[in-house]
């Protein structure tokens, strides 16, 4: 039933869009195989203005709250619990700066998320290739370091339990550890809604950002004792926002 509910929606999406796809969409596709053209700063600023035109022409509200918490500097780690697949795009479209985004290989080879990720700085993650798991770390380490913020979701793949999270990998928290940089916990809310009703769904997507987690607070943690306190405060903001 959900499989031909995401059929639905998408096809909903493209419908209501199909002008502003015919007159953005190849210009995206242009950009993601030229890259040598265009600055990572106009290439995440098209990306992200044609993911709102069209959020917004499907009429889904994303609504923020919390952006106070945001780091003064850039350079942060950002986790979020995982709902559904448009859980990346609602970042995207709400968060007031730029997100690179670290996320498994699979999901990177379907049209408009493939250019998505060109456009957009991705680290794609191969489970099944441990040595490149190490370089993966390895890149998001420097990136970090070199004040790039990125977005990781470190369940791995969102669940049916929409109140519970998942148990966080501890892997996803070696980068941050040893580049010294601020981790922000995010609880989205309500994402599932998008593929659950559909359109049908009055309520908006919420996103609340807690406060951010610093190096000093965590140095003396392991990963796995790192990764149990970011995934303890999103889960108490999920807890008390998902109905």
């Amino acid at each position: 039933m959900m499989i031909f509910r995401s059929i639905s929606i998408i096809f909903k999406s493209v419908s209501k869009n199909m002008i502003n796809i015919f007159f953005h969409y190849p210009k995206m596709i242009y950009m993601s195989n030229h890259p040598e053209k265009y600055t990572r700063d106009e290439q995440y600023e098209y990306c992200v203005k044609l993911i709102r035109l069209l959020i917004d022409t499907c009429n889904i509200k994303v609504e923020i709250h919390g952006t106070e918490n945001i780091p003064a500097e850039d350079g942060f780690y950002l986790c979020a619990n995982h709902q559904e697949k448009f859980d990346p795009l609602a970042l995207w479209y709400a968060f007031p700066r730029q997100l690179g985004v670290v996320l498994n290989d699979e999901a990177t080879h379907r049209p408009f998320i493939r250019e998505v990720c060109k456009l957009i700085p991705s680290v794609k993650l191969k489970n099944s290739d441990p040595h490149s798991l190490v370089k993966n770390f390895a890149e998001i380490t420097k990136e970090l370091t070199s004040k790039h913020n990125y977005l990781i979701f470190p369940e791995g793949w969102y669940e049916a339990d929409y109140k519970h999270l998942s148990t966080f990998h501890s892997g996803c928290f070696k980068s941050p550890q040893r580049a010294k940089s601020p981790i922000l916990p995010v609880a989205l809310i309500d994402s599932y809604r998008i593929f659950d009703k559909g359109y049908k769904t009055t309520k908006p997507i919420q996103i609340h950002i807690l406060k951010p987690i610093y190096p000093q607070e965590i140095n003396h943690m392991r990963t796995n004792e790192i990764a149990a306190l970011v995934q303890g405060r999103i889960q108490e903001a999920v807890s008390m926002y998902q109905e």
